[in-house]
């Protein structure tokens, strides 16, 4: 006993340990592995379709089914000549073009029918009929009025995606906190600050699902307005590889397609979300 009270009063009092120093490292290794296991899972889904893919080819004939790498040469050559940026980049610029249109329109027409209901009778049905309409009649209908324009592929984009965006902006504004808003009213809080304080905040979820479905609805509006008669562009070099009957040149080019739009998916999209949204807390109760 008195040997412990002159340890205790040599050494002093022993502190606990800092529970935050302990859990701090557990916690960041637990994300890193989390992270790794969801990459390796991609990955593998990826491997997946590359392994049925070449299945196939032992199937089919090449000019049916190519070999997975012969593809990817293809790819790689498309990339090495330049034709990739040229053509990608005309098809790029008439996607953001004709969904900046949308956006401008759909954001304050979504507020305004979530936020009045007069209004919200009056727009419903031109809203709903336009989201039925298939994209390609829109596509021929913008070429038929404004010919083989630039202009055409912008509108049939903005047409095509507007309902869509719309709706997900209207529904939105439907599901906001009414107590939150009454809050800003009750502390006098101006038009602009209730905007862009109480209820842009809440509709971020809504905003980025819209652009996300538009975006990719947008990228197949404007290769079939390619494909109708644009002398450049994805679409373009999809028909000029259906008309040599190149299933090869169709493959290439779905593929850098696809690369450019898991790019702006993952790289863009997917920064922007975890940027805006990292203010809130992560709730994963119902996910094993």
């Amino acid at each position: 006993m008195a040997k412990q009270e002159e340890l205790t009063l040599g050494q002093g009092p022993v502190a606990a340990p800092d529970t935050e120093t302990v859990r701090g490292p557990r916690k960041s290794t637990s994300i890193l592995s989390e992270t790794g296991w969801d990459v390796a899972l991609r990955v593998g889904s990826i491997v997946v379709l590359l392994v049925a893919w070449w299945l196939l080819s032992l199937l089919f004939p090449p000019s049916l089914v190519p070999k997975p790498w012969d593809t990817l040469v293809e790819v790689f050559s498309i990339i090495r000549t330049g034709e990739f940026f040229d053509n990608m980049g005309s098809t790029l610029w008439r996607v953001f073009v004709g969904f900046g249109f949308a956006m401008l329109v759909s954001i304050p027409l979504g507020i305004i029918m979530g936020s009045f209901r007069n209004l919200e009778s009056f727009f419903e049905p031109p809203v709903i009929l336009g989201l039925t309409m298939p994209g390609l009649i829109w596509a021929l209908m913008m070429i038929m009025f404004f010919g083989l324009t630039e202009f055409s592929a912008y509108s049939a984009v903005a047409v095509t995606i507007f309902p869509m965006l719309t709706i997900s902006i209207w529904q939105g504004t439907k599901s906001l906190d009414k107590d939150l808003i009454d809050m800003s009213t009750a502390f006098h809080a101006s038009v602009y600050s209730k905007l862009v304080d109480v209820i842009l905040p809440q509709l971020v979820s809504h905003l980025l699902a819209a652009i996300r479905y538009g975006l990719g609805l947008a990228w197949k509006v404007v290769v079939l307005v390619e494909m109708f008669g644009f002398s450049n562009g994805v679409g373009y070099r999809v028909m000029h590889g259906f008309d040599i009957f190149s299933m090869k040149a169709v493959l290439a080019w779905a593929i850098t397609f696809l690369l450019v739009m898991i790019f702006i998916e993952f790289g863009v999209i997917g920064f922007l979300e975890r940027s805006v949204t990292r203010w809130r807390p992560r709730v994963e109760a119902w996910r094993r």
